[in-house]
C-alpha cells in the first residue's frame, strides 16, 4: 500500500513539473517571435511650411537567426516631398536596410518631409507613414509634421534708396513697397512716423496713401505712397524721419522700420528773390560807377 502511494506521489510530481515547465517555456517562445519594431523618440515636429521636417526613426529586428534585408517605403500628404535618408546628417537616400537580430540596440535612419509651401498649406497636422517589410514581417510608424504659421513682411522703397530731397513748405513723395514673406495672410498692416522736431511751432507732415493695408496674402505686395512736407521755415539741411510698420497678427520677429534721410533745400522762390537782389546790387554799382566816372 505504501509503495502504491509512493508511486502515485511520483506520478503527480512528474505531471506537475511537466505543467510548470510548459508554463515557463510559453513566454520564452513568445519572446523569440521574429519581428521588427519601428520607434521614434520625437514623432511630432512643429514648424512653418517652408522648412524641411526631419524625423529620426529606430528599427529593431529580433527573433531571427541571421541578418535580413527590409524594404523601406514612405508616404506623405499629396504634393509633399518625402524621402528616407541614411541619417539626419547624411543626405544619402536609401530604400532598404539590412538588420542583424543579434544586436541588442536598434539602427537609426531619418525621414525628411517638405510641404509645398508655395501652395500655402493650412496650419495643422500632416501625417507621414514609414513602413519596413521583409516577407510577412513588417511594421510601420506614423510621423506628424505640425505646420505653424510664420508672420513676416519686407518693407523697402521703390528705388531701394533711403533718402529723399525736399523743399521747405512743399510736399515730396516716396513710394514704399510692402511684401508678405510669411506663410499666412496678414489681416492688417498699419503705419506711423517719427518726425523731426517742429520748427517755429509748425510740425512736419508725414501722410500715407493708403493709410493701412488689409488682407495681404503670402508673397503678395502692395505700394504705399508716403508724402513728406517740411515746415515752411525749415532751415536747409538733413533731417531723419522714421517710418514704422505694425501688423495683425504680429510678426514672428521685430517689425520692420525705415530710416529716411530728408535733405531740405531752399525754396526756389527765395532763390529767385536772392538772385534778384544780387542783380539789383550789381546794376546799382554799375550805374553808380558810370555816374561817378562822368563827373
Amino acid at each position: 500500500m505504501n509503495k502504491f502511494k509512493l508511486a502515485c506521489l511520483l506520478v503527480s510530481l512528474i505531471f506537475s513539473l511537466a505543467i510548470f515547465g510548459a508554463l515557463i517555456n510559453q513566454p520564452i517562445v513568445a519572446a523569440q517571435e521574429e519581428k521588427i519594431e519601428l520607434n521614434s523618440k520625437y514623432p511630432i515636429r512643429p514648424g512653418p511650411a517652408d522648412i524641411s521636417f526631419m524625423f529620426d526613426v529606430e528599427l529593431l529586428y529580433s527573433g531571427g537567426e541571421e541578418q535580413r534585408t527590409f524594404e523601406l517605403s514612405v508616404e506623405g500628404p499629396d504634393g509633399w516631398l518625402v524621402s528616407i535618408l541614411q541619417s539626419a546628417y547624411e543626405g544619402t537616400e536609401i530604400s532598404a536596410i539590412r538588420l542583424d537580430p543579434t544586436k541588442a540596440y536598434p539602427e537609426t535612419i531619418a525621414v525628411a518631409a517638405s510641404a509645398p509651401y508655395w501652395l500655402f498649406p493650412e496650419p495643422g497636422d500632416y501625417t507621414i507613414t514609414l513602413k519596413a517589410a521583409s516577407g510577412d514581417i513588417e511594421d510601420s510608424i506614423d510621423l506628424t509634421a505640425r505646420i505653424t504659421a510664420r508672420y513676416d513682411f519686407l518693407v523697402q522703397t521703390e528705388t531701394d534708396q533711403l533718402n529723399i530731397k525736399a523743399t521747405a513748405g512743399k510736399e515730396s513723395h516716396l513710394t514704399v513697397i510692402i511684401t508678405n514673406l510669411g506663410t499666412a495672410p496678414f489681416n492688417q498692416i498699419t503705419f506711423r512716423s517719427v518726425k523731426p522736431k517742429a520748427i517755429a511751432g509748425e510740425a512736419w507732415s508725414v501722410t500715407f496713401n493708403p493709410d493701412k493695408i488689409e488682407n495681404l496674402n503670402p508673397w503678395d505686395e502692395r505700394e504705399v505712397e508716403v508724402v513728406i512736407k517740411p515746415p515752411p521755415k525749415t532751415i536747409a539741411g538733413d533731417y531723419m524721419t522714421t517710418l514704422e510698420f505694425n501688423s495683425d497678427p504680429t510678426t514672428s520677429i521685430e517689425p520692420p522700420a525705415l530710416e529716411i534721410r530728408v535733405t531740405v533745400g531752399t525754396s526756389t522762390k527765395w532763390g529767385w528773390i536772392g538772385a534778384g537782389i544780387v542783380i539789383a546790387v550789381i546794376v546799382g554799382l554799375f550805374v553808380s560807377f558810370r555816374y561817378l566816372g562822368r563827373r
